[in-house]
């Protein structure tokens, strides 16, 4: 079979291959510009399928792209760490342009508390998510130990778990947009309570499929969980929120 050279590392390369062996880049084309199209567009669409099959299991299947990841089963999915980056910074545009923009009539007081509040979204919040995703894994560690496992269970589904909580108020900032220019304060308020039980009941579900206990001991681990973090969140925000004054 005839070979060529890998322009990257100069490894073999046989006529079959699409990918080289020894560094794992993949084989350019003839130069021609349909070569170019093609690798593009398989590139694109293996991406775009990535997140689709990504996205719906983190939305709707509480727990499984942990237990898919544990499995081994991983290509198919983009891997945990890069969702959490990826769906942060996702997030936190849509935040800001949520809030983006006055009617230029708005006083100077509110105006220099919207910016304020702006800041505080868009640079002191995201670094607090960052601290955020090891210390609920830590507590996942402490809470749900189990001895066939290391802390990388508890990280993956730490990341997991937030980047479901970006998926999913992302889709709240930008259905809520809508709702406040029709003037639907009170669907507005209704929806965000919605959210917040959706979270709470799939942060649950989650937590039972990966690590499955009887219901007494898994609910009291579950409360441990919700007070240890929450009393984490609401003092980090405080220490923050002083700091920043």
């Amino acid at each position: 079979m005839p070979t060529t050279v890998c322009p990257n590392c100069d490894g073999p390369l046989h006529q079959a291959d699409h990918y080289c062996a020894r560094c794992g880049q993949a084989v350019l084309g003839d130069g021609s510009f349909r070569s170019f199209v093609e690798q593009f567009l398989g590139d694109y669409f293996t991406f775009d399928s990535k997140i689709i099959r990504s996205a719906v299991p983190l939305l709707i299947e509480p727990g499984k792209l942990t237990q898919e990841y544990l499995q081994g089963r991983r290509a198919r999915y983009i891997p945990p760490l890069r969702m959490f980056i990826f769906l942060s910074v996702i997030f936190f545009l849509v935040i800001g342009w949520s809030g983006a923009g006055t009617d230029g009539q708005t006083p100077v007081e509110e105006l220099g508390d919207q910016l304020w509040w702006d800041r505080f979204f868009s640079s002191t919040l995201p670094k607090l998510f960052f601290l955020f995703l090891p210390l609920f894994a830590l507590l996942l560690h402490v809470l749900f130990r189990e001895r066939t496992y290391t802390f990388e269970k508890p990280f993956i589904f730490s990341a997991h778990f937030h980047a479901f909580v970006f998926l999913a108020f992302t889709l709240y900032g930008l259905i809520s947009r809508l709702f406040i220019q029709w003037g639907w304060v009170k669907v507005n308020a209704l929806l965000i309570s919605l959210f917040l039980l959706y979270t709470l009941l799939y942060l649950w579900l989650a937590l039972r499929a990966v690590y499955p206990r009887a219901l007494v001991p898994h609910s009291a681990r579950f409360l441990a969980l919700l007070l240890c973090y929450g009393l984490a969140l609401v003092t980090s925000s405080v220490l923050a929120v002083w700091l920043m004054r």
